[in-house]
């Protein structure tokens, strides 16, 4: 790690160096402080680094890089990032690194970590692509809107909402065990988007199972948000073929609305997940509804989330996120509550505190049991440089 850190620190400062006007540097901290607090027998309230927007409970730094060459047909990006919840739970590593060449305007090959997120949706639950990896991506743009992807990874690096999750890599030993995707997406600007991918299993050491998504994304109306997003999961993986489907196999439904009228913002998010697992015999149904109100010209803005899953629970390695702290048990005789009141204080375009408190409040296995009732108050802050 060391011998690597010296060496990137060693081509950075050389390229910026010699292309200052085309190497571009972004990144951000995140992270804050929360105070936990539950019911369970025996527990203390607790203070831990919580950083909201990262996903986690921790925090992260991260940094972004891009060069391009002069012609603008050729260029690297990269992204490095230090997260974790604790000194002994660090992370510090590529999120991706790659270069790229482009072709007639129409062809565009990715070569490395490769990270895009042209076909990434855009719905507030599941916003995901098929992550991607170390590998080789292919995007053919024939005409203006439409892409098309083809790709193929030895190992799978996570990247759902654009929080890319620094993995392990595996050996891939079998040409079956690599991941191919394919994807496709046509935007008619100011009208629509669809997106359109898929995966196969890919069995490195982040191994994965083959995966379809589909996305619609209404652009027409001014101010308002509609997307509409299709999940298959499950499909196949090399030991039980596409009999996983059948015994293992996950269809989700997500709908995004949102809509904004002067300073008031509102919304719905919803999620209907289905499982053919014999032990899941009931969908989850997921509703989240929220408000928020911009005052003093945008620097203060308060907001409601409030929460219902039907089938639902709070996850173990819970983090707290508006997106990802909840999951499907499938069982009807389960549920979650969720009630977040937060205030956001921009200090401008880019940097900003929260101040929140996040309650759960479920029922587990038929009954309501100590570890489903939490309190979380926080506060949070994101800086972009």
């Amino acid at each position: 790690m060391k011998r690597f850190l010296c060496v990137f620190c060693v081509a950075v400062i050389a390229a910026s160096l010699g292309f200052a006007q085309e190497l571009k540097f972004d990144g951000y901290l995140n992270s804050g402080l929360g105070f936990y607090v539950d019911n369970i027998s025996g527990n203390e309230p607790y203070f831990r680094v919580m950083g909201v927007d990262s996903e986690q409970m921790g925090g992260r730094l991260r940094v972004n890089g891009a060069f391009t060459n002069a012609d603008k047909n050729a260029g690297a990006n990269f992204r490095f990032q230090l997260q974790g919840s604790s000194v002994s739970n660090l992370n510090l590593g590529a999120s991706y690194a790659y270069g790229w060449v482009k072709f007639f305007d129409m062809l565009q090959i990715k070569a490395g970590l490769v990270d895009d997120s042209v076909w990434e949706t855009a719905g507030a639950i599941l916003k995901d692509d098929q992550s991607e990896g170390a590998g080789i991506l292919l995007r053919l743009t024939p005409v203006t809107g439409l892409d098309i992807g083809l790709g193929a990874f030895a190992w799978t690096q996570g990247s759902g909402s654009g929080n890319n999750a620094i993995g392990t890599p595996g050996a891939v030993r079998d040409w079956k065990q690599v991941k191919y995707t394919a994807m496709a997406s046509y935007l008619m600007p100011d009208v629509f988007k669809i997106n359109l991918s898929g995966r196969t299993f890919n069995g490195s050491g982040a191994s994965t199972t083959a995966r379809a998504l589909a996305e619609f994304r209404l652009l027409a109306v001014k101010d308002l948000t509609a997307i509409i997003e299709f999940e298959m999961n499950e499909l196949y993986n090399d030991t039980d073929h596409f009999d996983r489907f059948s015994t293992n196999g996950k269809i989700n439904l997500y709908e995004t609305f949102a809509y904004k009228v002067g300073d008031f913002n509102f919304g719905l998010y919803a999620a209907q997940m289905f499982s053919n697992e014999a032990a899941h015999a009931d969908p989850g149904l997921r509703f989240n509804l929220w408000g928020s109100y911009a005052l003093a010209d945008g620097k203060l803005v308060p907001r409601l989330d409030a929460m219902f899953f039907l089938g639902g629970r709070l996850k173990t390695d819970r983090n707290y996120d508006r997106r990802t702290d909840v999951e499907p048990s499938y069982d009807s005789d389960n549920y979650i509550f969720s009630a977040r009141p937060s205030l956001k204080i921009n200090l401008d375009s880019r940097n900003s505190f929260e101040i929140g408190d996040v309650i759960y409040y479920g029922k587990h296995n038929g009954v309501v049991t100590d570890a489903q009732l939490t309190n979380v108050f926080y506060l949070d802050f994101v800086l972009r440089f």
